[in-house]
């Protein structure tokens, strides 16, 4: 009897053993920049924009400390370098979007980097995730 007790309290518990919230939380959104002004005239104002978009029962939690450093390519100015849980467009979203004005002062190729800090979580697990994503401008 305590043989079979162990046996079954084992194949209750795998399911349990084999999950793993680290991979389940970096197949559970995407990193987009749809928006993003990637063509501009130099002087003119664009926009650069960071989506975090959930694709499955997830959300980013708004109580998780969130962190986002921007940087750019010398000729391009951004108005903000560091984004917080207090600067999404939509505070109230399952995801979350970002939008960084920025002027492109030289003519060229650049590149606007951003790494992303933040929690992605569903209702069993809350994973730490942190992502970097370049995104290409041109100033004519």
């Amino acid at each position: 009897m305590i043989r079979l007790l162990a046996v079954a309290l084992a194949l209750a518990s795998a399911p349990l053993a084999r999950a793993d919230p680290a991979a389940d939380a970096a197949r559970s959104y995407r990193i987009e920049t749809d928006g993003t002004t990637e063509r501009v005239a130099v002087g003119k104002p664009g926009k650069l924009v960071l989506s975090i978009v959930p694709i499955q029962k997830v959300h980013v939690d708004p109580r998780a400390p969130l962190k986002i450093t921007l940087a750019a390519t010398p000729g391009v100015n951004l108005s903000k370098t560091s984004l917080g849980k207090a600067d999404p467009v939509d505070l109230k979203a399952d995801g979350r979007r970002f939008e960084v004005p920025f002027v492109a002062e030289k003519a060229g190729k650049h590149e606007a980097n951003a790494k992303l800090e933040f929690f992605v979580c569903s209702d069993s697990w809350c994973v730490k995730q942190v992502r970097e994503v370049t995104v290409a401008l041109e100033a004519r």
